[in-house]
């Protein structure tokens, strides 16, 4: 039985909109499917197993905006880490405001920016008053990717490595039609929803990077439920 190791870094603070659901539903596929999975949450100010040991999936999610900045003064302590295991092809996925991680800096309401990642060279404006919400579908390697947008940011500036070209709803920003960042297995996303359970197809597509003998395995509905949700979303 082959061992998949899942990190989910701080899940008490990255766990809105229902991305927790990510790493059930990707523990379940695995399981079913015959694998040992290990699941490894990492809390704030501990270090991450990734830097120091072997692990499959690196999952962060989107968390409030007053804990974004401690979440990204905690991550720049591993950033050689984290690019490292980009440059390898350690399987990352970002969702939410953890897209914006990667970028170069946030400009809050005031002005005033955070140093982010610097990774690539994109940026993130926050808004002061209303969210930005939408229903979208992007397009990926020929697969449609469904998934909900509730934003109080948008990001600018050049993206090298778009993930998806948007069929519907923004992308980056209401004046953008690519969206999020995918540069050898890093997967990071606007869309939230939570992401792998919306789309089973590109679950399957992420297992198969960790696993190339993986066979796919299906949950009762969950074809059924994307077919009915992007044909809705397309109207």
């Amino acid at each position: 039985m082959k061992k998949i190791v899942i990190e989910v870094l701080y899940p008490e603070y990255n766990n809105l909109y229902g991305d927790r659901g990510n790493c059930e539903y990707l523990n379940k596929k695995l399981s079913l499917a015959g694998y040992d999975v290990e699941i490894i949450e990492t809390s704030l100010f501990d270090e991450p197993a990734f830097v120091n040991n072997p692990v499959d999936f690196l999952l962060i999610g989107p968390c409030q905006e007053k804990h974004q900045f401690n979440e990204f003064e905690q991550l720049k302590k591993y950033a050689d880490a984290i690019k490292d295991r980009i440059d390898n092809g350690g399987v990352i996925l970002a969702t939410g405001n953890a897209f914006e991680l990667f970028g170069q800096y946030i400009e809050n309401g005031d002005g005033k920016s955070t140093e982010c990642l610097g990774f690539y060279p994109y940026y993130a404006k926050q808004f002061t008053k209303l969210r930005y919400n939408d229903c979208s579908v992007g397009e990926f390697e020929n697969m449609q990717i469904v998934g909900f947008k509730n934003l109080l940011s948008h990001s600018y500036g050049e993206n090298p490595y778009p993930f998806l070209n948007m069929k519907k709803g923004c992308g980056m920003n209401p004046d953008s039609k690519i969206e999020g960042i995918h540069h050898n297995n890093l997967f990071a996303t606007y869309h939230t929803g939570p992401i792998l359970p919306l789309n089973p197809q590109f679950t399957d597509y992420l297992i198969c990077l960790v696993d190339k003998e993986y066979t796919p395995v299906y949950l009762e509905f969950e074809k059924q439920a994307y077919d009915s949700r992007l044909k809705e979303l397309l109207k």
